[in-house]
């Protein structure tokens, strides 16, 4: 018999129960982004934990000995040229809407983080994103509790005079404060294979922090603006979520089988591309007053059919951080029982 050739591209290695963790997070930014969503019930059940999962997981993720350079450069290439390429489409796209350009407008564009919205509305957390995992290799020949009191002076710092810190460029500040996520998912990786029964234990958790922000004793994170919530007790439950969807995800998502664990990392391979693009979409068509339920479909199905297919053209790694694919024939992932060797993008 021949052997059977998948639909979906695969990548041999990627943890797809991590995988599906990254395109959770990318749907709950994209959910968070809609206006007429954005009450109380929306910011207390997404904005404490989607932004924090992506500097999370690029700890879990992280691989020892890499070199300064080597860091700064991967991290170049999958987080800040897609970001250039898309800051330059989606200004120029900006730019042409208004009749008349100033000085400040070109300034806003490249100043970042804090100084764009709208159409930018996630481009901050690319360079924070990059920012915070350069510093970490910085100081990884660092001791470990020097590393955290560095983080967590950042992130003190950001507390008392968070306006300061959101107006720092490309969010590099706000990227320093978010260390403190990135210190978490490394060290966590270093405990969960002690934990026995990771469903229940996961489940639990996020029981536990639910109770918490139900009860009011924490609230939710706008990173963006550098505001970490209630001192210390709000960055404590972000991390006990992530921590806890990790070990819900790694305890599900294998189950499901390899077909389901490749197609979702087929679609967390090209979900930058979902991340940067998909607010030109709801801001265009909440011009058009559409349904927040039809925004949310076009916003995901509108950004994420393009980017599957930019993911086998030569485009890929400008427009996606991926390198590019093709149609391989489908394996079990070598991963997809144990988290990741692969970095995060």
């Amino acid at each position: 018999m021949k052997p059977q050739t998948s639909l979906v591209l695969v990548r041999p290695g990627r943890s797809g129960a991590l995988d599906f963790l990254r395109v959770l997070g990318i749907m709950a930014v994209v959910v968070g982004h809609i206006g007429a969503w954005s009450g109380p019930l929306i910011r207390e059940s997404i904005y404490t934990w989607h932004v924090p999962l992506f500097f999370f997981l690029s700890g879990y993720l992280w691989t020892e000995g890499r070199g300064l350079i080597a860091e700064a450069n991967k991290r170049a290439r999958t987080l800040l040229i897609p970001y250039a390429v898309w800051l330059a489409v989606a200004g120029v796209w900006w730019l042409s809407q208004k009749q008349v350009v100033y000085g400040g407008d070109i300034r806003r564009l490249v100043l970042g983080g804090s100084y764009i919205g709208g159409t930018f509305a996630a481009f901050w957390f690319v360079t924070a994103l990059f920012v915070a995992v350069v510093v970490v290799r910085a100081m990884q020949r660092l001791p470990l509790w020097v590393q955290w009191v560095l983080s967590l002076a950042a992130l003190t710092t950001a507390t008392i005079d968070s306006e300061t810190v959101a107006k720092i460029p490309l969010s590099a500040g706000v990227g320093c404060a978010c260390i403190v996520f990135v210190l978490a998912g490394r060290e966590f990786k270093k405990v969960r294979f002690n934990i026995q029964r990771p469903l229940i234990t996961g489940l639990l958790l996020l029981l536990g922090c639910s109770a918490v922000i139900l009860a009011g004793w924490s609230t939710y994170l706008d990173m963006k603006q550098a505001l970490f919530g209630i001192p210390a007790i709000t960055v404590v439950i972000a991390i006990a979520i992530c921590s806890a969807l990790v070990l819900i995800a790694e305890a599900v998502i294998p189950a499901l089988g390899a077909r389901v664990n490749a197609a979702v990392s087929t679609l967390a391979s090209c979900g930058f591309m979902v991340v940067l693009t998909h607010a030109v979409v709801l801001v265009e068509l909440t011009k058009l007053n559409v349904p927040p339920w039809l925004v949310l479909v076009f916003c995901l199905v509108g950004t994420w059919i393009p980017a599957l297919l930019i993911l086998r053209t030569r485009l890929a790694p400008y427009l996606l951080g991926s390198p590019r694919r093709g149609p391989r024939t489908a394996q079990p992932h070598s991963s997809v029982d144990a988290p990741a060797s692969s970095e995060m993008k």
